[in-house]
Order: C-alpha cells, then sequence, then structure tokens
C-alpha cells in the first residue's frame, strides 16, 4: 500500500526518515501518448521505490515547469521561481516533522530550477536535513546500454516514454499513431525555442520500437538505479565533516 493511504498514526508507527516525492508534467506526449505521461510514470516510479526503501511516498506531482512544450492546448506550467517556491514548502514541512531524508523523483526533463533548489536546502540545512534529486533522464542511456531499449535517442515520447506507457496503461496509447522523429539539433536548444520548432509531432525518439514488455524491465530497472543513486548521494553527504564554519 502507498504509504499516503495510511493514517497518521501507522505512519507515526513506522516512523521513516526518508521521504519520496516524485514529480511529473502535464504536456503534450505526442500524437500517441496522454498528457498525464510524465504523472503517470513518476507515480509507478514512487511506488516501486517507496517499495525498495520503505520510505514515506507522496503523491506524485502533476504540474511543473514545461514551457518548452508550448504550442498545443494542454501543456500547462507554472513560473520556475513558483515551483522554486513551493517545493522548498514542501520539502521543510517533512524536515519540521522529522523526516531527515528527501528523496525527489524527477519524471520531466525540463525542470532546469531543480538543481539550484537541491543546491540551496543541502547548503542551508545539511546534516539535519539531505536532499537527493533523481533525474530519471539519466537512465535513459544505460538501459540502452543494457540491452532494455533497442534505441538511444530518447528524450521525448520516444521509445522509452511510450514502453512505460504500455506496461502501466496501455488503453490511453495509441501505438496505430506513434512516429519516429529525432530532431537535428541538440537539446540545449530547447532554450531558444519549444519542441515543435525541432520536431514536427513533438516526439524526440523512435516511439514505434516500444512495446510493454521493455516499458516492465525499464521501470524495475529504473527503481533499483534510483535507490542506488539516492543511496550514494545520501552516503556522501553524510561523511561530510565539518570545513571551517561550513557544513555543506
Amino acid at each position: 500500500m502507498e504509504s499516503f493511504k495510511l493514517t497518521a498514526d501507522a505512519l507515526m508507527a513506522q516512523d521513516p526518515e526518508l521521504a519520496i516525492l516524485p514529480v511529473g508534467s502535464l504536456e503534450q506526449h505526442g500524437p500517441h501518448l496522454p498528457l498525464m505521461t510524465d504523472w503517470a510514470i513518476a507515480t509507478e516510479l514512487g511506488r516501486r521505490v517507496a517499495q525498495l526503501t520503505g520510505g514515506f511516498l507522496l503523491p506524485a506531482l502533476p504540474i511543473s515547469t514545461c514551457r518548452e512544450q508550448m504550442g498545443k492546448k494542454g501543456s500547462v506550467w507554472m513560473e520556475p521561481t513558483t515551483f522554486y517556491q513551493m517545493m522548498h514548502d514542501i520539502i521543510l514541512s517533512l524536515k519540521t516533522q522529522g523526516f531527515k531524508r528527501v528523496a525527489i523523483l524527477q519524471c520531466h526533463g525540463g525542470i532546469f530550477i531543480m538543481t539550484p533548489l537541491v543546491r540551496d536546502l543541502n547548503a542551508r540545512f545539511n546534516p539535519e536535513l539531505m536532499v537527493v534529486n533523481i533525474d530519471s533522464c539519466v537512465f535513459f542511456g544505460r538501459l540502452y546500454q543494457e540491452g532494455v531499449y533497442e534505441t538511444n535517442t530518447e528524450l521525448h515520447a520516444g521509445e522509452g516514454e511510450t514502453s512505460m506507457m504500455l506496461a502501466i496503461a496501455p488503453e490511453t496509447v495509441h501505438m496505430e499513431l506513434a512516429v519516429d522523429e529525432v530532431p537535428d539539433v541538440p537539446r540545449s536548444y530547447l532554450s531558444y525555442g519549444s519542441i515543435f520548432r525541432a520536431s514536427n509531432s513533438g516526439v524526440w525518439g523512435e516511439a514505434k520500437c516500444a512495446t510493454a514488455e521493455k516499458g516492465e524491465k525499464a521501470f524495475a530497472r529504473c527503481a533499483e538505479m534510483a535507490v542506488e543513486e539516492m543511496e550514494k548521494a545520501f552516503a556522501y553527504m553524510s561523511k561530510k565533516e565539518k570545513f571551517g564554519y561550513s557544513n555543506f
């Protein structure tokens, strides 16, 4: 059972030190995937990471920052400064309750303000609070190297995300509309124009290669890799000694 479905007393009895905060986005995902794709993936990945760690799982946040998806109705965003303050307040509320570790599972690649958020929280509150951000986009290449994916072009609505949605919500996927489109510009060009300037379909990858079997394997490995990465980061922060006036 997801821990946010427990009573407060039941959670108190478990008394976990780790809180898990998945973050998604509501945005276009090409002609074949639903707007909820990032949120659905964040929800499932959060559930699996909580099973592996026993941490307190918060419901996945459905809206973040996604101006790079502007152009079609349905992509909903908040300003980066608003997102920063919202996440700041949520995490400090967890600190007040006694949570000492927070693992953010970032399942939307366009949240560029996440880096200063995490750095600032750790600089101000370490060692009483340690915050780690796990960006699931960094796993795409590793899944290709391990043979889970056939392609190494995934960025948005390609083989990876389509496979994951086929594994957890196949009724929302329209494979007959799936397209393969790999822009000829680097990801950094999303700072210069929306994805539709680079991709007519809004897809960045090869969606036609997707299968539910690949999606299930990807979820299992992503959960394992997320736990490995957060444990490494928490261990790194835990072993630091005070340097001058700073614990950071």
